[in-house]
């Protein structure tokens, strides 16, 4: 096909216009977006924000406005953006289309230059979706020097010149400008009233600015991974390197995922299955760049209850219906940490109940016995999450009750019991025992298991015949043992059966044709129990029956005493509980 002049004219008028078009959109200070091909269609979602002033100058412009567009979107319309900013703060967030929303960015009211960094989070059904563009926020001064009187005085800042401005007779002259992020000097040039041109630096003295910005998931819950992206740029607000940006965390793995945009670094925490701390620490930086490290926390909270636990105060309920007691609710997820059990719903022989909160702030349900009826229990029943727990109240006759201060029922959770009795063993060793041990019992779903922590005395005097003659020797032992403990109650009374290690330390005295030798030694102890008792008062009386097992290494003295040192022990105690 042939073209005439005026048509071939008309393409190529058409071409540079395009030409000049795609030129004038290079040299606008864009929003940081995937990078992509030019004439390749952006087939991902993508976030763009625009600034009414792309470069404001504090200290002349007060807030501008911000523009928050999404294409290609997961979804529409979009759910209104969390919106993140390093310096300033950002206002009257709203919608203006499906797609779109805008807010007020205020500038900060420090009056130096600095990188501003502003993030828009999306959270749609479908995952996380960001955008970002850093600022270069410009400030408005006017910096002195002294030079002499009425010269000329032209400050060079960036690329523009300021000025001139005439001294005064003092010399001192003040030059207003506009600073850019990222300049800290300004050159100034002087000529005088003879012609002589001087030249000079002038330190502009701007204070270090942050130029990181974290965009953390509001919480992390036990035993999941969360997204972490982190945002840099230079001094002067162009995107940094985003490969020179490391991340930690305290007490979680951290994983590099690399980057999507410009300036931008993502990172996998996987958040710790047992919650020690109510929030994460974690920090970033760039590398070799100790000015620009940040932190922040991240709030951490319990996964879906998989146990539901329901605790009554009193092992049964008044027939008469005039009081009730009150049932304790408690929860834990699938790693044991606790977990709110305000939100479970609750049914009492299948009706709804309200779940309240006692004077402690521990989640509760009332309970009273039916009046007129003859039924002999109560169902309570609860589900929360994943976890499901049902309790039968027996019903029982009106008279006074017992109901100790230590907790619900027979689970106290701290225990101090000091003990007595006596020792002996298949041989000859025969003696006395003291012991004075400690247990808890914190677990919500296992209230009857606990740890605990023994110390004792153990007196024994025993024979030996060698060639040499008979010596009688005194033993003391002081065995130290970390047990665990497991409770089974039945009405008034309990069965305990324990087991635990430890060490212990060996002092003994051994008397032989009128000569007394000591020594001392250090060995491994061993202990199985068996204990039973019933309540006295706010405490208990407890019988036990257990097996110790010390073997002492050669003692100091050169002596060893062979087999067990300890044996059987049967012993009484008084058990004080919380």
């Amino acid at each position: 096909m042939t073209l005439g002049r005026a048509q071939l004219t008309r393409v190529v008028f058409l071409i540079l216009i395009m030409g000049a078009a795609r030129v004038a959109g290079a040299q606008t200070p864009p929003s940081v977006a995937p990078q992509a091909d030019e004439t390749e269609h952006v087939l991902h979602p993508a976030v763009t924000l625009t600034l009414a002033d792309p470069s404001p100058v504090i200290g002349v412009t007060g807030e501008t406005e911000l523009r928050i567009e999404v294409t290609d979107p997961p979804e529409s319309p979009m759910p209104l953006p969390r919106v993140l900013c390093s310096a300033g703060q950002v206002e009257d967030l709203g919608r203006e289309g499906p797609l779109t929303f805008t807010a007020r960015y205020i500038l900060p009211s420090a009056r130096f230059p600095q990188p501003a960094i502003l993030v828009a989070e999306f959270a749609p059904a479908t995952g996380l979706l960001r955008g970002w563009t850093p600022v270069p926020l410009r400030a408005a001064a006017t910096p002195s020097l002294r030079t002499d009187p009425g010269a000329e005085v032209t400050l060079h800042v960036d690329d523009r010149d300021f000025g001139p401005q005439t001294a005064p007779a003092d010399g001192l002259v003040h030059i207003p400008v506009v600073v850019p992020p990222g300049v800290e000097f300004a050159t100034a040039r002087s000529v005088n009233q003879h012609g002589k041109a001087t030249e000079q630096p002038l330190d502009l003295r701007v204070p270090y600015s942050q130029r990181l910005l974290f965009a953390p998931p509001p919480s992390l819950v036990a035993g999941t991974v969360g997204e972490v992206a982190v945002y840099a740029v230079e001094p002067s607000g162009r995107p940094a390197d985003a490969s020179t940006l490391v991340m930690r965390a305290r007490g979680a793995k951290v994983q590099p995922l690399g980057s999507l945009l410009a300036g931008e670094a993502r990172f996998l925490v996987y958040a710790p299955t047992v919650l020690r701390h109510k929030a994460l620490r974690i920090e970033a930086q760039l590398k070799g760049q100790s000015t620009t490290l940040i932190a922040t926390s991240i709030h951490l909270v319990p996964a879906r209850a998989a146990g539901l636990f329901l605790e009554p105060e009193a092992p049964r309920l008044a027939r008469s219906g005039r009081t009730g007691i009150r049932v304790f609710l408690g929860a834990e997820d699938a790693y044991g940490n606790p977990v709110d059990a305000a939100h479970a719903d609750v049914l009492v022989d299948g009706k709804n109940t309200t779940v309240r909160s006692s004077d402690q702030g521990e989640p509760m349900v009332f309970v009273s016995a039916p009046p007129g009826s003859n039924r002999r229990k109560v169902t309570v029943e609860g589900l929360l999450d994943d976890g499901h727990a049902i309790r039968t109240i027996p019903i029982g006759v009106d008279r006074p009750r017992l109901v100790l201060p230590t907790g619900p029922g027979l689970s106290p959770r701290y225990t101090l019991t000091p003990r007595l009795g006596l020792l002996w063993n298949l041989g000859s060793e025969a003696g006395a025992t003291f012991f004075v041990e400690g247990a808890a019992y914190r677990s919500t779903r296992y209230p009857d298991f606990g740890v605990g922590l023994s110390l004792g005395v153990i007196r024994s005097w025993f024979e030996a015949e060698s060639a040499g003659g008979i010596t009688r020797t005194s033993l003391a032992t002081l065995p130290v043992l970390f047990g665990l403990h497991q409770r089974f109650t039945a009405g008034r009374g309990f069965l305990a059966l324990g087991a635990g290690g430890g060490f212990a330390i060996g002092f003994a005295s051994m008397h032989s044709f009128g000569a007394t030798v000591t020594g001392h030694g250090y060995g491994a102890a061993l202990e199985a129990s068996a204990e039973t008792g019933f309540v006295v008062g706010n405490a208990r009386l407890i019988f036990s029956l257990r097996y110790l097992a010390v073997y002492l290494a050669k003692l100091s003295s050169g002596d060893r005493i062979s087999g067990n040192a300890a044996g059987t022990v049967a012993d009484i105690g008084y058990r004080f509980v919380w």
